[in-house]
């Protein structure tokens, strides 16, 4: 029975880390695309490849977030993604004092 409490404050200790995430990073969420030839994405994007659709990803994830959480896909719709993408590219690009995200980076995101 003397196990009992030390049991109880390692569980409780434990849980309090995982709670406030200190147990280690959360992997980043994405939105993985798992077929590429499917028709709808190759009907918009013709000749899409599985290594632009990494890059959009790689370039979302490591510039998008540097200022704000990375947000789903599903978030917006597509023509306010098209708005909002450039204007967020422009943002950070003044604030990294160069251009970190280019207009190639930006058709990269808004496709992945």
């Amino acid at each position: 029975m003397k196990a009992l409490p030390s049991l109880l404050i390692i569980a409780s200790t434990a849980g309090l880390l995982s709670a406030c995430g200190l147990l280690g990073p959360k992997a980043p969420e994405t939105t993985a695309a798992t077929n590429l030839s499917d028709s709808h994405l190759q009907s918009k994007f013709p000749g899409y490849t599985l290594t632009e659709y990494q890059a959009g990803e790689a370039l979302y994830q490591t510039q998008c977030s540097r200022c704000h959480t990375l947000h789903p896909a599903t978030r917006l719709l597509e023509n306010e993604w098209a708005l909002i993408i450039p204007e967020m590219a422009s943002k950070a690009n003044r604030k990294a004092g160069g251009e970190v995200v280019t207009a190639a980076g930006q058709q990269a995101i808004f496709r992945y």
